[in-house]
């Protein structure tokens, strides 16, 4: 397959960027990646799951990014429906019940948006959501962005970065309700705890946002800020993966461990042999 080595190419003839610019994003992105990946090696050193901080660093991480790879328009329209969704759905879902299944939010992740919504938690949806649409994209096209799709090819990707995404939430819900207990399940569930209905919230929130992110950058041009070097390109998969190690050192309760290298490695592994699959060209 040569989907990546032609993308990178195809955009370095046809867009400019300025050096400069490039290389002050690329020692960002790097100083945020060291930033992420050590505070999550730290805590998994005392078997906590440093969720904030996590977050805080990840969502600045992918944001930048998305600037790098897809240009400011793109990369903030998809940052704001990532958060207006995610936290309308997380809002309606901890009134009514309907969506996730019967849950508060406790006062560990204050501050809370209309005193029911962590601030923290849209931005773990953004965090985590935006490498998982890369998984999909590169899983299916070979490419990490740029991609012109019919409405079915959407919904194909749409669900396959859902599944990528609620992967995650299979080993992270059962820590942050039994060890961090930042939320609780009122009538609990057959899960850890946790009712079935939460991963089918999650999995319904994520494939909204990625559906409708993917058919309104249709109308948003793909202007990158620098040139798409494979590694460059890799670093938010490279944090992803940084969450899949972490479930086996800091999962709650101990049988949760084995979840995440079972279920997020897989889209992660596809996903990084399309990338790194560049044969020689002609």
């Amino acid at each position: 397959m040569k989907f990546s080595r032609h993308f990178d190419r195809h955009l370095e003839r046809d867009i400019e960027y300025n050096p400069f610019l490039e290389t002050v994003l690329i020692v960002v992105l790097a100083m945020l990646l060291a930033a992420h990946l050590g505070v999550l090696g730290w805590q998994m050193t005392l078997g906590k799951l440093p969720f904030q901080a996590m977050t805080y660093v990840f969502s600045l991480l992918v944001l930048v990014h998305a600037v790098y790879l897809t240009g400011w328009r793109r990369a903030l329209a998809f940052f704001a429906l990532a958060l207006v969704v995610s936290f309308v759905m997380e809002y309606v879902g901890a009134k009514t019940g309907l969506i996730f299944g019967h849950y508060h939010y406790t006062d560990v992740l204050d501050p809370k948006i209309a005193s029911t919504v962590p601030v923290v938690i849209p931005l773990a949806y953004f965090m985590v959501l935006y490498p998982s649409r890369m998984m999909a994209d590169l899983i299916t096209w070979g490419k990490a962005a740029g991609v012109t799709r019919g409405l079915l090819w959407s919904l194909f990707t749409a669900v396959l970065a859902a599944l990528t995404m609620t992967a995650w939430d299979l080993s992270m819900d059962p820590v942050m309700v039994h060890d961090v207990r930042a939320w609780v399940w009122e009538r609990g569930g057959p899960y850890f705890g946790i009712p079935l209905q939460n991963f089918f919230g999650w999995f319904l929130t994520t494939f909204i946002i990625s559906f409708l992110g993917e058919r309104l950058e249709r109308y948003l041009p793909l202007l990158p800020l620098g040139r798409l070097h494979r590694t460059v390109i890799y670093l938010p998969l490279v944090g992803y993966g940084a969450l899949c190690l972490g479930g086996p050192f800091v999962g709650i309760p101990v049988d949760t461990r084995v979840i995440s290298p079972f279920t997020m490695a897989v889209p992660l592994l596809a996903a990084s042999l399309r990338l790194f699959d560049s044969p020689d060209e002609s």
